[in-house]
């Protein structure tokens, strides 16, 4: 999934950003399917520097 043009991984179709329950999920209007969010280590990594916890402890 190309996170620039938000195409869905199974089919390339466009991805609309959703919310339910708190929750942000991408779905595909192509193929009628839920795309969970994919995390970067770049997110994960600024996590850690907001939370001040080790990387050994932060696994994805």
């Amino acid at each position: 999934m190309s996170i620039r043009t938000n195409s869905c991984p199974c089919c390339g179709g466009s991805l609309l950003r959703h919310i339910r329950h708190a929750e942000l999920y991408w779905f595909c209007q192509n193929c009628w399917q839920e795309v969970p969010l994919l995390r970067t280590a770049s997110i994960d990594a600024e996590a850690r520097k907001k939370s001040n916890v080790p990387s050994q402890v932060i696994r994805s």
